[in-house]
């Protein structure tokens, strides 16, 4: 089968981590896989997340991938999106059975490039931006944009179940359209990492840690407001924010503002992994989350995870594994976060981790895909 992806940036953000795990995956079955993005340079990579990227496209293509990189793709709206159109439709779409697009932008541009080509075209948001990105009017433009190119599009996939609701409740596409397939997530990589690397409970460096972009739509700045709270019963709590992005001077301010700075680290982007293992608790304040692949790595290392009451996040966290508050109230955060968790929970994550693994991702991706080219043929 001949497959194009579609981004519009390659970063460690977690669609792109999807879009490059299911692309390696399925040039490593056998499959004509082209892998196209934008520069990336609204990104702004750390050396380390960089070098993780790098390596990722390297073994895609070690297994005969292609890697196209468009300079006319970019994520903000701009005269570039008309060429952009022209270069995608430079690629030949003709000549390929599937064009997938992910994220809101290159799905955009991608899905109206393919409107009238012979292959079969799919999408997957990853999540949605009618809220917590842009004020009414953007977002009421980009609902009808949504609106109207779902009708150009075979198959929608969601992350979860919760996902494709939200979609269908803003009228984007009809229920027959859409399939659930969760972002695949090397569950296994990460217990066997955890295996080999314990940390006993009176070792944990970390009360709390999160991982994730310091970005407004995360919504690190909730957390942080609740780990005061948190700080004032316990004076020597320790929470710790694996990541980087455009938020960090402000939060740091924050966290000063609030008296707090030797209770919260900065740890910057690392490999998560060892900061999980130093951890009680993982948290994600998230304003809107497609599905949450930080929580799905979190819970395969056993931590119990507290995340806000959004979309995706509410469908993978329950009483078992944790529990979904109401971000907006600091006091809820906070009591949820001192929570005196069960002794048997990490097993109880590491089981609703395994739900959302490589091999669950790539069957699913697997049928969607053999579904559109079988009917194809019969045709």
């Amino acid at each position: 089968m001949k497959i194009l992806h579609l981004i519009t940036r390659m970063d460690g953000g977690g669609s792109a981590v999807n879009t490059l795990l299911t692309s390696t995956e399925q040039a490593r079955a056998g499959h004509d896989v082209t892998l196209v993005s934008g520069v990336s340079q609204e990104s702004d990579m750390s050396d380390l997340e960089q070098s993780k990227v790098d390596a990722g496209i390297t073994a895609f293509e070690a297994l005969g991938g292609k890697v196209v990189v468009l300079e006319n793709l970019k994520r903000e709206v701009g005269l570039h999106d008309k060429r952009a159109v022209k270069d995608i439709r430079a690629l030949g779409l003709d000549d390929f059975d599937i064009v997938h697009t992910h994220t809101s932008k290159a799905g955009a541009l991608g899905r109206y490039a393919a409107a009238n080509s012979s292959a079969k075209v799919v999408h997957t948001p990853h999540g949605h931006i009618f809220h917590g990105y842009f004020g009414k009017l953007k977002t009421e433009i980009f609902l009808k944009v949504e609106q109207h190119l779902a009708k150009k599009t075979d198959v929608l996939i969601a992350l979860t179940n919760a996902e494709r609701d939200d979609h269908l409740q803003l009228g984007v596409g009809r229920p027959e359209q859409w399939v659930v397939v969760p972002s695949g997530v090397d569950v296994e990589a990460i217990a066997e990492w955890m295996w080999e690397h314990p940390v006993s409970g009176a070792h944990k460096t970390w009360d709390v840690v999160s991982v994730g972009r310091l970005v407004p739509i995360k919504g690190m700045e909730r957390l942080i407001q609740a780990w005061e709270i948190v700080v004032r019963q316990h004076p020597q709590a320790k929470l710790a924010l694996v990541g980087d992005g455009e938020d960090k001077r402000s939060l740091e301010k924050l966290a000063s503002r609030l008296n707090i700075i030797p209770n919260v680290e900065f740890v910057g982007w690392v490999d998560p992994l060892p900061e999980l293992a130093k951890a009680k608790t993982f948290a994600l304040m998230s304003h809107n989350e497609g599905m949450g692949r930080a929580v799905v790595e979190a819970m395969a290392a056993g931590l119990p995870c507290v995340v806000s009451d959004v979309c995706g996040l509410r469908e993978l966290v329950d009483g078992s594994v944790g529990k979904v508050v109401d971000a907006e109230d600091a006091q809820a955060v906070a009591q949820a976060l001192l929570t005196d968790w069960p002794r048997d929970i990490a097993r109880n994550t590491r089981a609703r981790a395994d739900n959302y693994s490589v091999a669950a991702m790539m069957q699913g991706l697997d049928e969607v895909y053999q579904s559109l080219t079988t009917s194809e043929n019969k045709t």
